[in-house]
C-alpha cells in the first residue's frame, strides 16, 4: 500500500478492495489504464471536497510508479529521535510540528543523510540508528513545478546533554523534546504526513 499526501489530503494505492464508499469525502476507483487514472489524479488535485481517493490495483508498485512519473523526484531522510528519557525529539517549521528531515544530497548515503539532517536542524551529535521505519511520501509545488517528496525515516537514539539549536535559515523556530503527552496535546498540529510515524512512538 502507498499513502501519497497532497498537503493534508491524500492517494492511496491499495490492493485491499472495498465495494463501497465507507468513509465522508471518500471516492474508491479500481485502476483501469494510465489515461483513466492520470485523469483521477488530476480531478482530485481540483476537487478539495475529496479527502481521500482510493486507488484499487493488483499491482499497486507499477501503479505508484505510474503516479510518480506526473512530478519531478526528490529524495529525503530524517530521524524519529528518542532520547534517554524517553521524549521525542520536535521541532516547530513554518508554523507546524514537525521531524527533523531533509534532502538527501547527491552520493550520499540515506542513513548518513538522516544523521546529518537531524545533527544540522536541532544542533546535536551523539545520535545512533536503532532501525530504518517506513517511508512518508508528500507533493508541493515550487519554482513553478510539481515535486514528489520520498522521506526514509530511521528510529534513532540519542545519548547526551547537548542544548538544542534549530536551524533558524531553514524556517525551524524551535527544537524541543517532548514526552507522550506533550505530543499527543500537539498531534493536531503535526503534518498529516508524520502522523503514522508520532502513532509508532506513542504506541511504544
Amino acid at each position: 500500500m502507498y499513502k501519497i499526501y497532497f498537503e493534508s489530503r491524500y492517494i492511496e494505492i491499495t490492493q485491499y478492495a472495498e465495494t463501497q464508499n465507507t468513509e465522508k469525502n471518500q471516492q474508491i476507483i479500481r485502476y483501469k489504464n494510465k489515461k483513466s487514472f492520470y485523469n483521477a489524479i488530476k480531478d482530485f488535485e481540483k476537487n478539495e471536497n475529496i479527502i481521500c481517493l482510493k486507488v484499487q490495483t493488483d499491482k499497486p508498485k507499477q501503479v505508484f510508479k505510474q503516479l510518480k512519473k506526473m512530478f519531478k523526484p526528490i529524495v529525503a531522510a530524517g530521524g524519529l529521535v528518542i532520547n534517554q528519557d524517553s521524549k521525542l525529539l520536535v521541532i516547530r517549521r513554518n508554523d507546524m510540528w514537525d521531524l527533523p528531515k531533509g534532502k538527501v544530497e547527491k552520493g550520499e548515503k540515506k542513513r548518513v543523510g538522516a544523521l546529518r539532517e537531524v545533527e544540522e536542524e536541532c544542533g546535536i551529535s551523539n545520535l545512533s540508528i536503532v532501525k530504518k521505519l517506513k517511508k512518508t511520501y508528500h507533493t508541493y509545488n515550487a519554482y513553478g513545478k510539481n515535486f514528489i517528496k520520498t522521506t526514509h525515516w530511521y528510529l534513532m537514539e540519542y545519548h547526551g546533554n547537548e542544548q538544542l539549536v534549530p536551524q533558524t535559515k531553514e524556517g525551524i523556530t524551535e527544537a524541543v523534546w517532548q514526552n507522550h503527552d506533550e505530543v499527543q496535546k500537539h498531534f493536531p498540529g503535526f503534518y498529516e504526513s508524520l502522523k503514522d510515524l508520532i502513532i509508532f512512538y506513542l504506541n511504544e
